[in-house]
């Protein structure tokens, strides 16, 4: 089951129950004031009873300390650099749930830590690989398990579960993002018919 929510992501939250999840796999905004973090991650290690990985800027890292930093090495570009050096490199972070999950069928390059990964089809300006959230999710998750997104873009997270197999809840706030990703994931759960994708 896909679920995707246009809502408020910390309202949402406030109404789901503990431990509700397997799994979080999130790319929040990059602005967050150290308050909002730390808000999000309380709540986020209340409802999930396994691992958060959040994608973040490195000059905007949380106060909560992270049990392990990983790191996205991004296409490099041909932008302005004519007032500062430019930055390709995002930090991944994990915090190790209480239900820590750790599969290790795959090649040995998945657990590396930096990862190069390219976008293929960038529809969306912070659109991450979808063969790096799928790494995580095969790392993190077991077939059947629930995925947590409460920043969902374009729908790329809710997109990947639905590929592997797993149940994800997702909410966006801005409607265009929302209706954007509840498009794409009508249209792939359409093609695959693997998976049933509820909008609300």
């Amino acid at each position: 089951m896909i679920e995707l929510h246009n809502d408020n992501s910390f309202e949402f939250m406030k109404g789901l129950e503990d431990n509700s999840f397997d799994f979080v796999l999130t790319d929040p905004p990059y602005d967050f004031t150290d308050e909002q973090w730390n808000e999000l991650i309380i709540q986020l290690k209340r409802i999930c009873r396994g691992d958060l990985i959040i994608f973040c800027d490195p000059e905007r890292e949380p106060p909560m300390k992270a049990d392990r930093k990983l790191f996205w090495a991004k296409p490099t570009s041909t932008k302005n650099y004519s007032k500062s050096y430019g930055r390709f490199v995002e930090e991944i972070l994990l915090y190790i749930g209480d239900e820590h999950k750790w599969n290790t069928d795959l090649q040995w390059s998945n657990y590396t830590g930096l990862y190069d990964d390219k976008v293929q089809v960038l529809d969306h300006p912070y659109k991450k690989p979808l063969s790096l959230l799928e790494r995580f999710i095969l790392i993190h998750t077991d077939v059947g398990d629930k995925i947590f997104e409460p920043f969902a873009g374009g729908g790329s997270t809710l997109l990947a579960a639905m590929r592997l197999g797993r149940h994800c809840v997702g909410v966006e706030l801005d409607k265009d993002k929302f209706e954007f990703a509840a498009k794409t994931l009508s249209e792939t759960q359409r093609e695959w018919n693997k998976n049933r994708v509820k909008v609300e």
